[in-house]
């Protein structure tokens, strides 16, 4: 029997409405009274002593699963005599049993990306260890976020894998047409369940029909419809990849959600021109993958646009590339330059080349001459950078500060972009690093202590000064470390890393009130953020087991969204008109600088000076000049020493501005 709306559970969760009911249980919508949010609530009625035990164990590996695919497990509870509980994160939008029985088969434009989505989550789930079995994927357990993302729902109990390769339990979810033959009975299951259940909701999803339920066919009582006699506006090479994940034998299925989410996306190109993205987890294939381009160490998949970006998809796809020509282009007019294109970006695309244009904003003041060099080389000559001039290089004061070791503990040190008449700001006995400028460049921020170059600072704390190292105050904090320090575009808030909850977490500061709010609030660790030039959004590193990645979040915080997919993203960087990001992406063990859209959410992103003599740089921290234009950043060519450097974005022209034999790191351009 459901519970009623208003019954409250735990004197916590207050239960507004029932979301779904089955025979083990049901789902509920309810608000967390503690917090004020609202949550679901998944009730399962087996309340045995081993059912409880289990219960408990697989609650807990499961509320340390963090994927944008997933909701989080925040909660988990047993009530005697009445049933077993977990507390997830509530996602918004309709399932896509409600969106087939509202609309109709879905095209395969609006469902890949969906399906590569739950691909993702599942071999995720797959990947754990313990491994996690779904053993329920259907339309129903698939929610479609507003912002077009599939989500892999109500994911439960007794599916943690133990040694044997049994589940932990013998209950298993059993909905005809979309469980396998191996799912019946004491029939062993494994990942390959999972690709089944995901094909039969593909099939669902294209045909608004079920496909004969797989036992009747292993049976040989009945026999799969192919796809396209039920829409034949479906590709033939989606429908077989759909029909392969639909074999009734394990073996004859693919082995893995890799090999699954690889076809797909080879069907998808082979269809037409879609915008590709790679996914973190569907990217190891266990055996070799035809369809998986030579040399590609990542299997890329599809990411189409949002339905509202469909309908307008080819003028967007010019945008689109007209954009990630003009990322690596100068925004200035530069005469008799080839100009390379970044190289090979994530996707491993070829080298694109583009003549240079002027900024539609350019004043007669503004542009540079830069001297003509080939493509991708160097030029560390004295007289090779342009002069300042009425406006500087760089577009802003033509200074960049950074965190220098020349007096053998890091101190903060402003430069001319020329290199020229270095200047100590600070000189504090336990060090200064990490220095960010206000919007308005009249003021630093910096953490202390700081001897040398780390990702984390125990025990720090933030300072803030004026330009010239005068009137120096600590900004107020509390026992665990305080770092990372990063405006507001507005100079009245700092957001930074803090350790205060025993692992990373951003908070922001009020520089003027002192009042101080967690942005994170969760259990991940998160750190580096990056104030957007509006103050809307920032961008920030989320940490995921052993993967670094670039994530965003409102400037409230909380509803983040992952921005990059790959395995070392850190350092990012927003530039001025908010257009551009720039992070830095660990590449074979030495950082290299990518760069992507804004607008396309990292779905396109490219190395910086892929080819040439600047290939094999290590390059660190980069950071965007105010007129996008330049780059200054952490190198260290000869592997002896850390120094900082600039370069225009098109790699044409490079220097190395620092030569101390210490450590010379964290660039900050001065607006």
């Amino acid at each position: 029997m459901s519970l009623r709306p208003g019954t409250l559970l735990v004197n916590r969760y207050r239960v507004e409405a029932i979301l779904g009911q089955g025979g083990m249980g049901a789902v509920y919508r309810a608000v967390d009274a503690n917090l004020g949010v609202t949550v679901a609530v998944k009730e399962n009625l087996f309340t045995t002593e081993d059912f409880a035990r289990q219960f408990v164990r697989e609650a807990g590996i499961l509320a340390n699963l963090r994927h944008s695919g997933l909701p989080r497990v925040t909660d988990h509870f047993v009530i005697e005599g009445e049933g077993q509980y977990l507390v997830m994160d509530f996602v918004a939008g309709e399932d896509l049993r409600e969106r087939l029985e509202r609309s109709g088969p879905v095209s395969e434009e609006d469902g890949l990306p969906w399906f590569l989505d739950i691909c993702d989550a599942l071999a995720y789930l797959h990947s754990r260890v313990p491994p996690i079995l779904h053993r329920d994927v259907k339309p129903g357990n698939i929610k479609l976020t507003p912002d077009g993302r599939g989500m892999l729902v109500d994911f439960g109990l007794a599916k943690v894998v133990v040694g044997t390769g049994t589940t932990t339990t013998g209950a298993k979810a059993m909905t005809p047409g979309f469980s396998p033959p191996e799912q019946y009975g004491t029939g062993r299951t494994d990942s390959r369940t999972d690709i089944y259940s995901l094909s039969a909701t593909m099939y669902a999803a294209f045909t608004a029909a079920i496909p004969e339920d797989a036992l009747e066919r292993n049976l040989g009582r009945e026999h799969l419809t192919p796809l396209r006699e039920r829409n034949p506006r479906v590709s033939a090479a989606v429908a077989r990849v759909v029909e392969r994940g639909l074999e009734t034998k394990p073996d004859d299925r693919y082995q893995s959600m890799a090999e699954l989410a690889a076809a797909l996306r080879a069907a998808a190109i082979s269809t037409g021109p879609m915008l590709i993205r790679n996914l973190p987890y569907a990217d190891k294939p266990s055996a070799p993958v035809s369809t998986i381009p030579a040399g590609n160490a990542r299997a890329e998949t599809i990411r189409a646009l949002t339905p509202a970006q469909r309908r307008r998809y080819w003028p967007l796809l010019l945008v689109a590339i007209l954009g990630i020509l003009a990322l690596f282009g100068t925004l200035r007019l530069i005469p008799a330059v080839s100009t390379t294109i970044g190289g090979t970006g994530s996707a491993g695309a070829p080298s694109d080349t583009a003549a240079p244009a002027a900024s539609p904003s350019a004043t007669a003041a503004q542009v540079l001459v830069v001297p003509s060099l080939a493509p991708g080389s160097t030029n560390t000559s004295p007289g090779s950078l342009p002069t300042p001039g009425a406006t500087p290089v760089g577009g802003g004061v033509g200074q960049i500060a950074f965190a220098s070791e020349s007096d053998g503990v890091a101190q903060v040190v402003l430069i001319n972009f020329d290199g020229s008449d270095p200047i100590q700001l600070t000189d504090l006995s336990d060090g200064a690093c990490q220095p960010a400028w206000s919007p308005d460049g009249l003021r630093l921020a910096f953490t202390s202590p700081c001897n040398t170059n780390k990702e984390t600072y125990p025990g720090a704390q933030i300072f803030v000064m004026n330009a010239d190292g005068g009137e120096l105050t600590p900004l107020l904090t509390v026992p665990g470390g305080d770092f990372d320090p990063a405006w507001s575009s507005d100079g009245e808030r700092i957001a930074y890393t803090s350790l205060r909850d025993g692992h990373p977490q951003i908070y922001e500061i009020d520089v003027t009130t002192q009042e101080v709010h967690n942005l994170s609030r969760n259990r991940d660790s998160e750190s580096q953020p990056a104030w957007s030039p509006t103050g809307a959004e920032l961008l920030f590193v989320a940490q995921h087991s052993d993967q670094e990645e670039i994530w965003i979040m409102p400037e409230q915080g909380g509803s983040s969204k992952r921005f990059t997919r790959g395995t070392e993203d850190t350092h990012p960087d927003w530039s001025h008109d908010g257009t551009l990001i720039l992070y830095e992406e660990g590449v074979g063990g030495v950082p290299r600088l990518s760069a992507t859209a804004y607008e396309s959410q990292g779905l396109i992103s490219n190395r910086v000076c892929a080819s040439g003599e600047l290939a094999g740089y290590p390059m660190a921290e980069g950071r965007l000049s105010q007129d996008r234009n330049w780059i200054a950043l952490e190198t260290w060519p000869t592997g002896a020493n850390h120094e900082i450097a600039v370069m225009t974005i098109n790699c044409t022209n490079f220097r190395i501005l620092t030569g101390d034999p210490s450590l010379d790191f964290d660039p900050a351009w001065r607006p």
